[in-house]
């Protein structure tokens, strides 16, 4: 048990919206005794906070707490789950009697139980202990409703990341009556906590709160606060003289540090990469590269300008090509400019001996993918993902797997319709195997084809990838691209790399790249494409 006064200083609430529902919910049921709606019993005397862990929904009950000068009762799992039979039951009873006592002496009173998912869980999936624990819980809280208790300032508030995983019973009328989500925090809460966090540490005039707030898409308060924590100790190895702490300053690059380190906890257990892709590190492909701007990034970037005129954006984009043309090279590149999220599945992924683990997974990701908002949910290999039904490889009963999968993402990518903030994207090579319900309209909106790169595009390509190789004076990319017809993306960077490779088999000191190295290394590779397979890939047709 916990008095106010015993209680660590609560970490900044994520959202301040929620903090104030929360307060007034909590605060009326507390302290306005006078108001006769109130003193009838028609406020709710229980609440449930939910939400992704580190949020902050401790701290919020706390900082509340602390407002109204009330009493904290505490219940958490590790407390309530006894060896013997019968102590949990006797745990609850002592805590909910010591919360009315204070009550009864005229101090507000607040009873806490956090992770309450693991203290009563659904039916299916519970023991005989946790069982009894649930029918005590449902009487005591059945309890405060009688007529001798009912005048008292008492709250019951429970917390949990699963709000599916309780017990149906306890959200019954007169027990939780009021459920509140409790998100994640927005790039300006999270500007907030940053500051919070850093204002006892000394910052380079180059670091930007800002553009480090707007860089982390899905982190929490516990995350944020994590990052300063990694960002210091960076800062720390930096110091010749580690008993010098006034000279202890954190630069951008430490912070820059501590968020490779530090990622989003929610995203855990989900395949998400950081992008540092730009789209300079993308040769060629213009047009193309500003179709997807158009698509991805500025309905994120400028979400005031679409919604100002109305225009609804794009769900899905659909890009089909050729092997090694930088599909997925593009994706990232979006996912980084949009500063979203990025969340990679590949079939591979998702196929499991297991029946339902891939769906599971892909619901997941989804479900990460709107906390982690904006975000960019990207399918290699959609084929493989989506297949046309009856193409779904090994079965489960009547339904194959592929056509599980299918189902399931058909369904996730219509939700997106009331869902901000959020993109799909998919790359094929065999646009012919995708069933034809994902090109439907609120799908896969826009169809994009990756075509190999051109003479132009190659020459690019080789400049990105001969830019950290010393060349010699000899070598003219412009007329190397003009030789490489049919070369993709892949191609002409194992090029680079053979050539590479040909002036070490030469001279193993050798300190530069020739021209020679360069057409030996053409000569011993040949491209992936030929002219009727580019004309094939090209006249896809998907409507």
């Amino acid at each position: 048990m916990i008095r106010p006064s015993d209680m660590p200083p609560p970490s900044p609430p994520s959202n301040p919206t929620i903090l104030c529902s929360f307060a007034a919910a909590t605060v009326v049921a507390l302290l306005r005794e006078r108001d006769q709606e109130i003193r009838q019993g028609k406020w709710p005397r229980g609440l449930l906070l939910y939400g992704p862990p580190g949020t902050g929904k401790t701290s919020l009950v706390q900082a509340v707490v602390r407002e109204c000068d009330a009493h904290l009762t505490m219940i958490n799992p590790y407390s309530v789950h006894k060896s013997h039979a019968g102590e949990s039951e006797k745990f609850l009873r002592e805590a909910f009697s010591q919360a009315y006592s204070y009550a009864s002496s005229g101090k507000p009173s607040v009873i806490f139980i956090d992770e309450i998912d693991a203290i009563c869980p659904r039916r299916s999936s519970r023991r005989e202990q946790e069982s009894r624990i649930v029918g005590q819980l449902l009487t005591l809280m059945d309890g405060s409703k009688s007529s001798s208790r009912s005048h008292l300032h008492i709250v019951v508030v429970a917390s949990t990341n699963r709000v599916d995983g309780i017990d149906p019973a306890l959200r019954r009328p007169g027990r939780f009556d009021s459920e509140i989500e409790v998100t994640v925090p927005t790039i300006e809460e999270r500007l907030q906590i940053l500051e919070l966090y850093s204002k006892n540490l000394q910052l380079d005039e180059n670091v930007d709160l800002q553009s480090i707030a707007a860089s982390c898409n899905g982190y929490v308060g516990a995350d944020l606060e994590a990052l300063c924590r990694e960002a210091a100790r960076f800062a720390y190895r930096r110091l010749s003289d580690f008993r010098d702490k006034d000279a202890l300053i954190l630069k951008m690059e430490d912070w820059e540090n501590a968020r490779a380190e530090v990622g989003p906890s929610m995203t855990r257990g989900i395949t998400k990469e950081v992008s540092k892709l730009s789209w300079d590190d993308i040769g060629g492909l213009k047009d193309l590269k500003k179709k997807l701007q158009q698509a991805v990034e500025w309905p994120i970037k400028h979400a005031d300008s679409f919604a100002r005129l109305g225009i609804s954006p794009v769900r899905g984009v659909l890009l089909h090509g050729p092997p090694g043309c930088s599909k997925t090279t593009l994706a990232k590149a979006a996912a980084n400019a949009a500063q979203a999220s990025f969340f990679s599945l590949s079939g591979a992924e998702l196929y499991s001996k297991y029946v339902g683990e891939g769906e599971a997974l892909l619901r997941r990701t989804f479900q990460k993918a709107r906390l982690a908002a904006p975000s960019i949910v990207f399918f290699d290999e959609a084929d493989a993902i989506a297949p046309k039904r009856g193409h779904g490889g090994s079965s489960g009963g009547n339904v194959s797997v592929g056509e599980r999968l299918l189902s399931t993402l058909l369904t996730e990518m219509d939700g997106l319709e009331l869902a901000t903030g959020i993109i799909v994207l998919a790359a094929t090579n065999r646009p012919h195997a995708l069933d034809a319900a994902l090109m439907r309209p609120g799908r896969f909106d826009l169809v994009l084809y990756v075509p190999p790169p051109d003479a132009e595009g190659r020459h690019e390509i080789l400049r990105i990838h001969t830019r950290h190789m010393k060349l010699g004076e000899d070598v003219d990319l412009r007329e190397v691209a003009e030789s490489t017809d049919h070369f993709t993306g892949a191609d002409l960077e194992g090029l680079c790399r053979e050539a590479g490779m040909v002036a070490l088999r030469e001279d193993m000191s050798a300190d530069s790249v020739c021209n020679r190295h360069f057409q030996t290394a053409r000569d011993s590779l040949r491209p992936s494409l030929t002219k009727s397979v580019i004309e094939e890939y090209a006249s896809a047709r998907f409507r």
